[in-house]
Protein backbone atom coordinates (compact mmCIF):
# COMPACT_ATOMS: atom_id res chain seq x y z
CA UNK A 1 0.00 0.00 0.00
CA UNK A 2 1.83 3.32 -1.17
CA UNK A 3 2.42 5.67 2.09
CA UNK A 4 -0.26 8.72 2.64
CA UNK A 5 3.03 10.40 4.18
CA UNK A 6 3.11 12.18 0.74
CA UNK A 7 0.16 13.30 -1.68
CA UNK A 8 -0.36 11.27 -4.87
CA UNK A 9 0.45 13.24 -8.17
CA UNK A 10 -3.62 14.12 -9.07
CA UNK A 11 -4.40 14.54 -5.06
CA UNK A 12 -2.52 18.01 -4.28
CA UNK A 13 -5.29 20.14 -4.00
CA UNK A 14 -6.15 19.04 -0.24
CA UNK A 15 -2.50 19.81 0.93
CA UNK A 16 -2.33 23.11 -0.23
CA UNK A 17 -5.76 24.85 1.52
CA UNK A 18 -3.78 26.70 3.19
CA UNK A 19 -2.20 28.63 0.96
CA UNK A 20 -5.56 29.17 -0.68
CA UNK A 21 -5.12 26.67 -3.67
CA UNK A 22 -8.52 25.56 -2.97
CA UNK A 23 -10.85 28.12 -3.29
CA UNK A 24 -13.78 26.19 -0.50
CA UNK A 25 -17.34 27.90 -0.99
CA UNK A 26 -19.19 28.21 1.66
CA UNK A 27 -22.36 26.10 1.60
CA UNK A 28 -24.27 27.80 4.85
CA UNK A 29 -21.62 30.86 5.63
CA UNK A 30 -22.21 29.20 9.12
CA UNK A 31 -20.21 31.03 11.31
CA UNK A 32 -19.97 29.30 14.67
CA UNK A 33 -17.34 26.59 15.74
CA UNK A 34 -19.00 23.04 16.31
CA UNK A 35 -19.72 21.75 20.08
CA UNK A 36 -15.82 20.87 21.62
CA UNK A 37 -15.97 17.33 22.64
CA UNK A 38 -15.70 13.79 21.55
CA UNK A 39 -17.57 10.56 20.71
CA UNK A 40 -14.54 8.78 22.56
CA UNK A 41 -14.30 8.37 25.92
CA UNK A 42 -10.46 6.73 27.47
CA UNK A 43 -10.44 4.49 30.24
CA UNK A 44 -7.02 6.30 31.23
CA UNK A 45 -6.89 7.35 34.70
CA UNK A 46 -7.84 11.38 36.02
CA UNK A 47 -4.27 11.35 37.78
CA UNK A 48 -2.68 10.18 34.69
CA UNK A 49 -4.24 12.39 32.32
CA UNK A 50 -3.65 15.27 34.25
CA UNK A 51 -0.39 15.09 34.60
CA UNK A 52 0.12 15.23 30.66
CA UNK A 53 -0.09 18.65 28.98
CA UNK A 54 1.86 18.06 25.90
CA UNK A 55 -0.17 16.98 23.25
CA UNK A 56 1.93 14.49 20.77
CA UNK A 57 2.15 14.74 16.76
CA UNK A 58 3.66 13.09 13.93
CA UNK A 59 5.33 15.09 11.19
CA UNK A 60 7.74 14.58 8.28
CA UNK A 61 9.43 11.68 8.02
CA UNK A 62 12.67 14.06 7.30
CA UNK A 63 13.85 16.22 9.84
CA UNK A 64 13.53 19.99 9.44
CA UNK A 65 16.96 21.20 9.22
CA UNK A 66 15.50 24.91 9.13
CA UNK A 67 13.94 26.08 12.00
CA UNK A 68 11.56 27.93 9.20
CA UNK A 69 8.49 28.92 10.92
CA UNK A 70 7.01 31.21 7.84
CA UNK A 71 3.48 30.60 7.24
CA UNK A 72 3.56 30.46 3.74
CA UNK A 73 6.34 27.83 3.49
CA UNK A 74 7.24 26.81 6.74
CA UNK A 75 7.45 23.46 8.70
CA UNK A 76 4.52 21.23 10.17
CA UNK A 77 2.64 23.22 12.91
CA UNK A 78 2.99 26.51 11.81
CA UNK A 79 -0.39 26.62 10.90
CA UNK A 80 -1.14 26.53 15.16
CA UNK A 81 0.71 29.94 15.18
CA UNK A 82 -0.68 32.52 12.65
CA UNK A 83 -4.54 32.78 12.16
CA UNK A 84 -6.76 33.17 9.11
CA UNK A 85 -9.56 35.23 8.61
CA UNK A 86 -11.93 32.17 9.48
CA UNK A 87 -11.64 28.74 9.50
CA UNK A 88 -13.41 26.62 7.23
CA UNK A 89 -14.64 23.12 7.51
CA UNK A 90 -13.66 21.09 4.59
CA UNK A 91 -16.37 18.82 4.66
CA UNK A 92 -19.26 20.56 4.49
CA UNK A 93 -17.57 24.15 3.10
CA UNK A 94 -18.67 26.56 6.63
CA UNK A 95 -17.05 28.82 8.11
CA UNK A 96 -15.86 30.12 11.50
CA UNK A 97 -14.52 33.20 12.68
CA UNK A 98 -10.55 33.70 13.48
CA UNK A 99 -9.68 36.72 12.62
CA UNK A 100 -12.29 37.87 10.88
CA UNK A 101 -16.39 37.37 12.66
CA UNK A 102 -18.29 37.36 10.00
CA UNK A 103 -18.10 37.07 5.82
CA UNK A 104 -20.61 39.18 3.37
CA UNK A 105 -20.82 38.65 -0.31
CA UNK A 106 -21.69 42.49 -1.38
CA UNK A 107 -22.37 41.41 -4.65
CA UNK A 108 -20.66 38.46 -6.97
CA UNK A 109 -17.19 40.64 -7.57
CA UNK A 110 -16.88 42.29 -4.20
CA UNK A 111 -16.17 40.62 -0.80
CA UNK A 112 -16.08 41.64 2.73
CA UNK A 113 -14.39 40.54 6.07
CA UNK A 114 -15.58 42.01 9.16
CA UNK A 115 -12.77 41.93 11.50
CA UNK A 116 -12.35 41.01 15.18
CA UNK A 117 -12.16 43.64 17.62
CA UNK A 118 -9.03 43.39 20.40
CA UNK A 119 -6.81 40.71 18.58
CA UNK A 120 -2.79 41.36 19.96
CA UNK A 121 0.17 40.16 18.42
CA UNK A 122 2.27 38.05 20.60
CA UNK A 123 4.67 40.85 21.02
CA UNK A 124 1.27 43.04 22.54
CA UNK A 125 1.30 45.12 19.93
CA UNK A 126 -2.69 45.74 18.09
CA UNK A 127 -3.61 43.37 15.52
CA UNK A 128 -5.01 45.79 12.55
CA UNK A 129 -6.80 45.66 9.05
CA UNK A 130 -3.71 47.72 8.19
CA UNK A 131 -1.98 44.18 8.95
CA UNK A 132 -4.65 42.46 6.83
CA UNK A 133 -3.58 44.69 3.75
CA UNK A 134 0.07 44.32 4.32
CA UNK A 135 -0.27 40.77 4.02
CA UNK A 136 -2.41 40.76 0.60
CA UNK A 137 -0.26 43.04 -0.89
CA UNK A 138 2.60 41.16 0.10
CA UNK A 139 1.41 38.28 -2.07
CA UNK A 140 1.49 40.94 -5.10
CA UNK A 141 4.51 41.96 -4.43
CA UNK A 142 6.10 38.70 -4.09
CA UNK A 143 4.06 36.01 -6.07
CA UNK A 144 6.32 33.09 -5.08
CA UNK A 145 4.25 33.17 -1.60
CA UNK A 146 0.85 33.49 -3.86
CA UNK A 147 0.59 29.99 -4.51
CA UNK A 148 -3.31 30.00 -5.09
CA UNK A 149 -2.74 32.81 -7.68
CA UNK A 150 -5.10 35.16 -5.71
CA UNK A 151 -3.87 38.22 -7.72
CA UNK A 152 -4.68 36.65 -11.13
CA UNK A 153 -8.48 37.39 -9.31
CA UNK A 154 -8.10 39.96 -7.57
CA UNK A 155 -8.06 43.67 -8.48
CA UNK A 156 -7.37 45.81 -4.95
CA UNK A 157 -7.65 45.09 -1.09
CA UNK A 158 -9.08 48.38 0.88
CA UNK A 159 -10.29 48.48 4.77
CA UNK A 160 -12.94 50.63 5.95
CA UNK A 161 -12.91 50.57 9.53
CA UNK A 162 -12.76 46.55 10.58
CA UNK A 163 -13.93 45.82 7.20
CA UNK A 164 -11.95 44.48 4.71
CA UNK A 165 -13.20 44.87 0.70
CA UNK A 166 -11.90 42.90 -1.64
CA UNK A 167 -12.36 43.60 -5.50
CA UNK A 168 -12.59 40.78 -8.02
CA UNK A 169 -11.96 41.35 -11.83
CA UNK A 170 -15.11 38.67 -12.30
CA UNK A 171 -17.66 36.92 -10.24
CA UNK A 172 -16.02 34.48 -8.50
CA UNK A 173 -17.89 34.35 -4.30
CA UNK A 174 -16.16 31.07 -3.97
CA UNK A 175 -13.06 33.11 -3.94
CA UNK A 176 -14.15 33.65 -0.77
CA UNK A 177 -12.74 31.15 1.50
CA UNK A 178 -9.35 31.07 -0.58
CA UNK A 179 -9.24 34.50 1.04
CA UNK A 180 -10.10 33.26 4.21
CA UNK A 181 -7.48 30.55 4.33
CA UNK A 182 -4.66 33.51 3.75
CA UNK A 183 -2.39 33.64 7.46
CA UNK A 184 -2.45 36.95 8.27
CA UNK A 185 1.16 38.39 9.20
CA UNK A 186 2.16 41.56 11.18
CA UNK A 187 2.99 44.57 8.86
CA UNK A 188 5.34 45.67 11.85
CA UNK A 189 7.81 43.19 11.85
CA UNK A 190 7.53 41.63 7.91
CA UNK A 191 7.70 44.89 6.30
CA UNK A 192 11.26 44.87 7.43
CA UNK A 193 11.65 41.83 6.00
CA UNK A 194 14.26 42.01 2.61
CA UNK A 195 12.83 38.83 0.97
CA UNK A 196 9.67 37.47 2.79
CA UNK A 197 9.79 34.10 0.17
CA UNK A 198 13.25 33.01 2.27
CA UNK A 199 12.27 34.36 5.33
CA UNK A 200 12.23 31.69 8.07
CA UNK A 201 10.49 33.86 10.92
CA UNK A 202 12.56 31.59 13.53
CA UNK A 203 11.57 34.15 16.14
CA UNK A 204 7.69 34.30 15.23
CA UNK A 205 5.43 37.07 16.21
CA UNK A 206 2.20 35.55 15.85
CA UNK A 207 -1.37 35.95 16.92
CA UNK A 208 -2.70 31.99 16.95
CA UNK A 209 -2.84 29.95 20.04
CA UNK A 210 0.47 28.75 20.03
CA UNK A 211 3.97 29.83 19.30
CA UNK A 212 7.90 28.57 19.50
CA UNK A 213 8.72 26.64 22.40
CA UNK A 214 11.63 24.90 21.47
CA UNK A 215 13.46 23.43 17.79
CA UNK A 216 15.32 20.60 17.11
CA UNK A 217 15.54 19.22 14.02
CA UNK A 218 13.77 16.01 15.05
CA UNK A 219 11.19 17.38 17.27
CA UNK A 220 9.00 21.12 17.20
CA UNK A 221 7.51 22.39 20.36
CA UNK A 222 5.01 25.17 20.27
CA UNK A 223 4.26 26.41 23.65
CA UNK A 224 0.70 28.58 24.39
CA UNK A 225 1.06 32.13 23.22
CA UNK A 226 -0.95 33.64 26.39
CA UNK A 227 -2.03 37.01 24.29
CA UNK A 228 -3.85 34.98 21.71
CA UNK A 229 -7.37 35.40 21.57
CA UNK A 230 -7.91 31.32 21.58
CA UNK A 231 -5.71 30.74 24.33
CA UNK A 232 -8.68 29.64 27.01
CA UNK A 233 -9.98 27.77 23.85
CA UNK A 234 -6.82 25.57 23.71
CA UNK A 235 -5.48 23.08 26.26
CA UNK A 236 -2.70 20.96 25.66
CA UNK A 237 0.31 23.57 27.15
CA UNK A 238 2.45 22.56 24.75
CA UNK A 239 2.27 20.42 20.96
CA UNK A 240 5.28 18.37 19.74
CA UNK A 241 5.36 17.91 16.49
CA UNK A 242 8.03 14.86 15.98
CA UNK A 243 9.96 13.59 12.89
CA UNK A 244 8.53 10.19 11.95
CA UNK A 245 10.44 7.25 10.42
CA UNK A 246 10.63 6.44 6.69
CA UNK A 247 10.71 2.89 7.66
CA UNK A 248 6.69 1.07 7.08
CA UNK A 249 7.67 -1.37 9.83
CA UNK A 250 8.99 1.06 12.40
CA UNK A 251 6.43 3.42 11.70
CA UNK A 252 3.36 1.51 12.07
CA UNK A 253 5.04 0.25 16.05
CA UNK A 254 5.92 3.63 16.47
CA UNK A 255 2.57 5.22 15.92
CA UNK A 256 0.03 1.76 17.07
CA UNK A 257 2.49 1.87 20.60
CA UNK A 258 0.90 5.05 21.44
CA UNK A 259 4.08 7.32 21.03
CA UNK A 260 1.90 9.29 18.77
CA UNK A 261 -1.44 11.09 20.65
CA UNK A 262 -2.24 12.23 16.58
CA UNK A 263 -0.74 10.60 13.23
CA UNK A 264 -1.99 10.74 9.61
CA UNK A 265 -1.31 7.50 8.01
CA UNK A 266 -2.97 4.43 5.83
CA UNK A 267 -2.45 1.18 7.91
CA UNK A 268 -3.85 -1.20 6.01
CA UNK A 269 -6.02 -4.02 7.74
CA UNK A 270 -6.30 -1.11 10.29
CA UNK A 271 -8.35 -3.04 13.06
CA UNK A 272 -5.46 -5.36 12.70
CA UNK A 273 -2.21 -3.16 12.75
CA UNK A 274 -3.64 -0.28 14.72
CA UNK A 275 -6.93 -0.75 17.00
CA UNK A 276 -5.55 -4.29 18.20
CA UNK A 277 -2.30 -3.56 19.80
CA UNK A 278 -4.42 -0.79 22.11
CA UNK A 279 -8.21 -1.36 21.80
CA UNK A 280 -8.83 0.54 24.66
CA UNK A 281 -7.14 3.80 23.00
CA UNK A 282 -6.12 3.10 19.41
CA UNK A 283 -9.13 5.02 17.30
CA UNK A 284 -9.00 5.93 14.04
CA UNK A 285 -11.42 8.23 11.49
CA UNK A 286 -10.91 7.52 7.64
CA UNK A 287 -12.99 10.50 6.32
CA UNK A 288 -13.27 11.26 2.51
CA UNK A 289 -11.18 13.67 1.52
CA UNK A 290 -11.71 13.71 -2.19
CA UNK A 291 -13.03 11.48 -4.90
CA UNK A 292 -10.72 8.71 -6.71
CA UNK A 293 -11.75 8.84 -10.13
CA UNK A 294 -10.51 7.04 -13.15
CA UNK A 295 -9.54 9.65 -15.79
CA UNK A 296 -10.14 9.12 -19.63
CA UNK A 297 -8.05 11.40 -22.17
CA UNK A 298 -11.30 12.67 -24.02
CA UNK A 299 -9.37 13.93 -27.24
CA UNK A 300 -9.19 10.20 -28.18
CA UNK A 301 -11.08 7.59 -29.52
CA UNK A 302 -13.59 5.57 -28.05
CA UNK A 303 -13.39 8.37 -25.05
CA UNK A 304 -14.73 11.35 -27.27
CA UNK A 305 -17.89 9.36 -27.36
CA UNK A 306 -19.92 10.36 -24.34
CA UNK A 307 -21.85 7.35 -24.98
CA UNK A 308 -19.01 5.14 -24.53
CA UNK A 309 -18.02 6.70 -21.38
CA UNK A 310 -21.67 6.31 -20.13
CA UNK A 311 -20.97 2.16 -21.00
CA UNK A 312 -17.63 1.82 -19.08
CA UNK A 313 -19.67 3.61 -16.01
CA UNK A 314 -21.77 0.79 -15.99
CA UNK A 315 -19.64 -2.02 -16.19
CA UNK A 316 -17.60 -0.81 -13.60
CA UNK A 317 -18.50 -2.55 -10.40
CA UNK A 318 -17.68 0.43 -8.05
CA UNK A 319 -17.71 -1.68 -4.47
CA UNK A 320 -15.56 -4.64 -5.92
CA UNK A 321 -12.90 -1.28 -7.09
CA UNK A 322 -12.66 -0.32 -3.45
CA UNK A 323 -12.82 -2.83 -1.78
CA UNK A 324 -9.84 -4.04 -3.89
CA UNK A 325 -8.16 -0.47 -2.84
CA UNK A 326 -8.73 0.33 0.02
CA UNK A 327 -9.98 -2.89 1.91
CA UNK A 328 -13.55 -1.55 2.49
CA UNK A 329 -12.55 1.54 4.59
CA UNK A 330 -13.88 4.05 2.19
CA UNK A 331 -17.37 3.83 0.18
CA UNK A 332 -18.43 4.25 -3.13
CA UNK A 333 -18.62 7.25 -4.66
CA UNK A 334 -21.75 9.20 -6.79
CA UNK A 335 -20.93 10.05 -10.27
CA UNK A 336 -22.10 13.66 -9.65
CA UNK A 337 -18.89 13.81 -7.76
CA UNK A 338 -20.31 15.00 -4.57
CA UNK A 339 -19.17 13.80 -1.21
CA UNK A 340 -21.80 12.51 0.66
CA UNK A 341 -23.31 12.88 3.53
CA UNK A 342 -20.99 16.11 3.96
CA UNK A 343 -22.38 17.55 0.83
CA UNK A 344 -26.02 15.71 1.12
CA UNK A 345 -27.89 19.35 0.85
CA UNK A 346 -26.76 20.24 -2.63
CA UNK A 347 -27.80 16.92 -4.43
CA UNK A 348 -29.56 17.22 -7.40
CA UNK A 349 -33.17 15.74 -6.75
CA UNK A 350 -33.60 14.94 -10.52
CA UNK A 351 -30.55 12.50 -10.46
CA UNK A 352 -31.31 8.82 -9.35
CA UNK A 353 -29.99 7.44 -6.40
CA UNK A 354 -28.12 10.71 -5.30
CA UNK A 355 -25.60 9.60 -8.37
CA UNK A 356 -24.73 6.29 -6.96
CA UNK A 357 -24.24 3.75 -9.69
CA UNK A 358 -24.16 -0.25 -9.64
CA UNK A 359 -22.60 -2.25 -12.23
CA UNK A 360 -25.17 -3.23 -14.86
CA UNK A 361 -23.61 -5.00 -18.03
CA UNK A 362 -26.66 -4.90 -19.85
CA UNK A 363 -27.08 -1.32 -19.44
CA UNK A 364 -23.21 -1.12 -20.40
CA UNK A 365 -24.28 -2.91 -23.66
CA UNK A 366 -27.02 -0.77 -24.80
CA UNK A 367 -24.70 2.54 -24.62
CA UNK A 368 -22.03 0.91 -26.45
CA UNK A 369 -24.29 0.33 -28.84
CA UNK A 370 -25.31 3.72 -28.79
CA UNK A 371 -21.21 4.53 -29.68
CA UNK A 372 -21.20 1.91 -32.36
CA UNK A 373 -19.76 -0.92 -30.47
CA UNK A 374 -21.02 -4.82 -29.92
CA UNK A 375 -20.28 -7.68 -28.10
CA UNK A 376 -18.59 -10.71 -30.57
CA UNK A 377 -17.68 -13.90 -29.25
CA UNK A 378 -16.43 -11.58 -26.11
CA UNK A 379 -14.78 -8.96 -27.16
CA UNK A 380 -16.29 -5.31 -27.76
CA UNK A 381 -15.88 -4.16 -31.46
CA UNK A 382 -16.39 -1.29 -33.54
CA UNK A 383 -17.84 -1.30 -36.90
CA UNK A 384 -14.37 -2.46 -38.35
CA UNK A 385 -14.35 -5.47 -35.90
CA UNK A 386 -11.46 -3.54 -33.85
CA UNK A 387 -11.82 -4.89 -30.27
CA UNK A 388 -11.62 -2.11 -27.67
CA UNK A 389 -9.01 -1.58 -25.73
CA UNK A 390 -6.86 0.74 -23.94
CA UNK A 391 -4.09 1.58 -20.79
CA UNK A 392 -4.86 2.68 -17.52
CA UNK A 393 -1.83 4.87 -16.65
CA UNK A 394 -0.62 4.53 -12.78
CA UNK A 395 2.11 5.49 -10.44
CA UNK A 396 3.88 1.70 -9.59
CA UNK A 397 4.37 2.89 -6.05
CA UNK A 398 0.54 3.44 -5.55
CA UNK A 399 -0.97 -0.20 -4.75
CA UNK A 400 -4.13 0.92 -4.10
CA UNK A 401 -4.46 2.59 -6.81
CA UNK A 402 -2.68 -0.52 -8.70
CA UNK A 403 -5.55 -2.37 -7.29
CA UNK A 404 -8.27 -0.40 -8.49
CA UNK A 405 -6.94 -1.10 -12.23
CA UNK A 406 -6.73 -4.14 -12.12
CA UNK A 407 -10.38 -4.66 -11.40
CA UNK A 408 -11.35 -2.33 -14.14
CA UNK A 409 -9.99 -4.09 -15.87
CA UNK A 410 -11.25 -7.32 -14.70
CA UNK A 411 -14.98 -5.61 -15.29
CA UNK A 412 -14.25 -4.07 -18.23
CA UNK A 413 -13.44 -7.35 -19.47
CA UNK A 414 -16.21 -9.19 -18.75
CA UNK A 415 -18.01 -6.74 -21.54
CA UNK A 416 -15.84 -7.55 -24.06
CA UNK A 417 -12.84 -4.57 -23.60
CA UNK A 418 -9.13 -5.24 -23.06
CA UNK A 419 -7.46 -3.05 -20.56
CA UNK A 420 -4.03 -3.31 -19.75
CA UNK A 421 -1.93 -1.91 -16.74
CA UNK A 422 0.95 1.71 -17.76
CA UNK A 423 3.22 1.82 -14.51
CA UNK A 424 5.58 4.08 -14.57
CA UNK A 425 6.89 6.00 -11.70
CA UNK A 426 5.08 8.83 -9.81
CA UNK A 427 7.07 11.49 -11.69
CA UNK A 428 6.55 10.26 -15.57
CA UNK A 429 2.81 9.34 -14.48
CA UNK A 430 2.46 13.18 -13.88
CA UNK A 431 4.40 14.56 -16.93
CA UNK A 432 2.23 12.36 -19.17
CA UNK A 433 -1.15 12.93 -17.53
CA UNK A 434 -0.86 17.10 -17.04
CA UNK A 435 0.03 16.49 -20.63
CA UNK A 436 -2.17 14.84 -21.62
CA UNK A 437 -0.17 11.81 -23.05
CA UNK A 438 -2.27 8.71 -21.65
CA UNK A 439 -5.45 6.83 -22.69
CA UNK A 440 -7.13 6.64 -19.15
CA UNK A 441 -5.20 7.17 -15.33
CA UNK A 442 -6.37 6.88 -11.78
CA UNK A 443 -6.28 10.27 -10.62
CA UNK A 444 -8.33 12.26 -7.74
CA UNK A 445 -10.56 15.87 -7.57
CA UNK A 446 -12.59 17.04 -5.41
CA UNK A 447 -12.96 17.45 -1.56
CA UNK A 448 -12.77 20.68 1.30
CA UNK A 449 -16.98 20.87 1.16
CA UNK A 450 -16.93 23.18 -1.13
CA UNK A 451 -18.69 22.08 -5.27
CA UNK A 452 -17.02 24.91 -7.22
CA UNK A 453 -13.67 24.10 -6.34
CA UNK A 454 -14.16 20.36 -7.36
CA UNK A 455 -15.82 21.17 -10.69
CA UNK A 456 -14.32 24.38 -11.64
CA UNK A 457 -10.62 22.37 -12.17
CA UNK A 458 -12.16 19.54 -13.64
CA UNK A 459 -14.11 20.70 -16.22
CA UNK A 460 -13.15 24.83 -16.85
CA UNK A 461 -12.43 24.86 -20.69
CA UNK A 462 -9.69 27.32 -19.41
CA UNK A 463 -7.91 24.44 -17.95
CA UNK A 464 -7.98 21.86 -21.24
CA UNK A 465 -4.50 22.39 -22.30
CA UNK A 466 -3.91 21.22 -25.94
CA UNK A 467 -2.25 17.71 -25.99
CA UNK A 468 1.68 18.18 -25.56
CA UNK A 469 0.71 21.18 -23.37
CA UNK A 470 1.17 20.93 -19.94
CA UNK A 471 -2.55 21.32 -17.86
CA UNK A 472 -2.94 22.48 -14.25
CA UNK A 473 -6.14 20.57 -13.94
CA UNK A 474 -8.72 19.08 -16.21
CA UNK A 475 -6.24 16.62 -16.93
CA UNK A 476 -9.07 14.60 -19.51
CA UNK A 477 -8.87 17.90 -21.89
CA UNK A 478 -12.80 18.02 -21.02
CA UNK A 479 -14.63 21.25 -23.15
CA UNK A 480 -17.67 23.12 -23.22
CA UNK A 481 -18.81 26.47 -23.64
CA UNK A 482 -22.60 25.11 -21.65
CA UNK A 483 -20.54 23.71 -18.94
CA UNK A 484 -18.38 27.14 -19.04
CA UNK A 485 -21.69 28.83 -18.84
CA UNK A 486 -22.78 26.86 -15.48
CA UNK A 487 -19.32 27.09 -13.74
CA UNK A 488 -19.93 31.12 -14.32
CA UNK A 489 -23.29 30.50 -12.85
CA UNK A 490 -22.16 29.25 -9.82
CA UNK A 491 -19.28 31.50 -9.40
CA UNK A 492 -21.93 34.45 -8.96
CA UNK A 493 -23.86 32.92 -7.09
CA UNK A 494 -24.40 34.66 -3.47
CA UNK A 495 -26.70 32.96 -1.36
CA UNK A 496 -26.64 29.44 -0.26
CA UNK A 497 -30.29 28.68 -2.54
CA UNK A 498 -28.41 29.68 -5.58
CA UNK A 499 -25.37 28.14 -4.93
CA UNK A 500 -27.31 25.09 -4.84
CA UNK A 501 -29.81 25.19 -7.68
CA UNK A 502 -26.52 26.11 -9.77
CA UNK A 503 -24.48 23.00 -9.00
CA UNK A 504 -27.52 20.73 -10.44
CA UNK A 505 -26.67 20.98 -14.18
CA UNK A 506 -23.30 20.63 -13.34
CA UNK A 507 -24.04 17.19 -11.70
CA UNK A 508 -25.85 16.26 -14.60
CA UNK A 509 -22.51 17.04 -16.85
CA UNK A 510 -20.89 14.61 -14.66
CA UNK A 511 -23.95 12.21 -14.47
CA UNK A 512 -24.68 12.14 -18.02
CA UNK A 513 -21.72 13.16 -19.91
CA UNK A 514 -19.32 11.10 -17.42
CA UNK A 515 -16.03 13.46 -18.17
CA UNK A 516 -14.64 11.07 -15.76
CA UNK A 517 -16.18 8.03 -13.77
CA UNK A 518 -15.91 8.40 -10.24
CA UNK A 519 -14.89 5.59 -8.29
CA UNK A 520 -14.90 5.91 -4.73
CA UNK A 521 -13.99 8.57 -2.18
CA UNK A 522 -10.10 8.60 -1.16
CA UNK A 523 -9.40 8.57 2.65
CA UNK A 524 -7.99 10.93 4.79
CA UNK A 525 -6.05 8.54 7.45
CA UNK A 526 -6.64 10.02 10.90
CA UNK A 527 -5.02 7.63 13.85
CA UNK A 528 -5.97 8.70 17.27
CA UNK A 529 -5.05 7.67 21.21
CA UNK A 530 -7.30 8.36 23.45
CA UNK A 531 -4.98 7.32 26.58
CA UNK A 532 -3.78 10.82 26.91
CA UNK A 533 -6.71 13.23 24.91
CA UNK A 534 -10.24 13.05 23.62
CA UNK A 535 -12.64 14.71 21.25
CA UNK A 536 -11.13 13.84 18.14
CA UNK A 537 -12.92 14.02 14.81
CA UNK A 538 -14.96 11.17 14.37
CA UNK A 539 -18.50 10.41 12.06
CA UNK A 540 -20.05 11.20 14.93
CA UNK A 541 -18.43 14.83 15.35
CA UNK A 542 -17.11 15.67 11.75
CA UNK A 543 -15.77 19.31 12.74
CA UNK A 544 -12.67 18.78 10.18
CA UNK A 545 -10.71 16.15 8.73
CA UNK A 546 -7.88 14.34 10.60
CA UNK A 547 -5.14 16.37 8.70
CA UNK A 548 -2.12 17.35 10.14
CA UNK A 549 -0.50 19.90 7.71
CA UNK A 550 -3.64 23.04 7.24
CA UNK A 551 -5.79 24.55 9.29
CA UNK A 552 -7.85 21.85 10.09
CA UNK A 553 -4.78 20.49 12.84
CA UNK A 554 -6.09 24.15 14.42
CA UNK A 555 -9.85 22.97 14.41
CA UNK A 556 -8.72 19.76 16.40
CA UNK A 557 -6.27 21.46 19.05
CA UNK A 558 -9.74 23.76 19.72
CA UNK A 559 -11.78 20.57 20.66
CA UNK A 560 -9.22 17.98 22.07
CA UNK A 561 -9.71 17.99 26.03
CA UNK A 562 -7.89 15.73 28.76
CA UNK A 563 -8.93 12.17 28.77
Amino acid sequence: MKSTKNSSPMERGRKLRRSGQIGLMTGVLAMTLAACGGSTSSTSSSSTSKAVTQLTIEGNTSPMTVNNLNPFNGNLGVTLMYNTLMLVNPINGTMAPELATSFKAVNPQTLEFTLRPGVKWSNGTPFTAADVLFTFNMLKKYPALDGGGLWNQLTSVTASGNTVIFKLNQPDVPLNLSLAAVPIVPASVWSKVSNPATYTASSPVVTGPYTLGSYAPTKLVLKKNPLSFEASQVVPKTVALLVGSSAQATNELLVASGTYDFSYNYFPDVQKTYVSRDPKHNIYWFPAGGVVALYMNLTQAPFNNASFRQGMSWAINRQAVENKAVFGVESVAPQTGLILPGEKAWADPAIPNSGLITKNDAKALADFAKAGYREVGGKLVNSAGTQASFAITVPNNYSDWVGASQQIASDLGQVGIKVTLNEPTAAVYTTNTEAGQYQAAIGSFGGGGSAYSAYNPALNSAFAAPVGTSAVSNWERYSSPTTDQYLNQLAAATTQSQMIKATYPLQEVMYNQVPMINLYYGGMWGLFSTRHWVGWPSAKNPYTLPATWNDDLLAILLHVRPA
